[in-house]
């Protein structure tokens, strides 16, 4: 598909990949986070990003504190295509007079772990999914 002289190429999403953000988000959705997939925009005011879009993104509030989650579910892992995006560009901003965070978390089919440079832990969580659920979860570093 061609529009105003830019090529459009629209890739069908594989079956693992589904299956991958269904297990994350059944995962998220049993911590309590409202879950949106592949949002277009930002659904809230608070939250503003630019030229980048997650294959996931949860949000909750409980006890004082607001959390939002990023998810990215690589069938692949490429650690310089993962820097490519542009997830730095997320700002959050709480309510007033409570505490907010951004959690990442990157998502990999079992077996895909060793593409993974686990220097990534610094800002992200990494998640190995089996075919129904995850397997292992790796926590930040921090």
């Amino acid at each position: 598909m061609k529009s105003a002289g830019c090529a459009y190429v629209r890739v069908a999403e594989s079956s693992v990949h589904r299956s991958m953000k269904s297990i994350v988000r059944n995962e998220l959705e049993y911590e309590h986070y409202a879950v949106v997939e592949e949002p277009l925009f930002p659904p809230r005011k608070k939250v503003t990003w630019s030229a980048y879009r997650p294959d996931l993104m949860g949000y909750r509030s409980e006890g004082g504190t607001e959390e939002l989650v990023l998810v990215e579910c690589e069938t692949h892992p490429n650690m310089n295509r993962l820097g490519a995006k542009n997830f730095s560009s997320v700002w959050f901003q709480p309510y007033l007079f409570r505490r907010g965070s951004v959690r990442r978390i990157l998502a990999v089919p079992q077996g895909r772990l060793r593409s993974v440079d686990m220097k990534i832990r610094d800002e992200w969580e990494v998640w190995v999914l089996g075919p129904n659920s995850a397997m292992e979860k790796f926590p930040r570093f921090s």
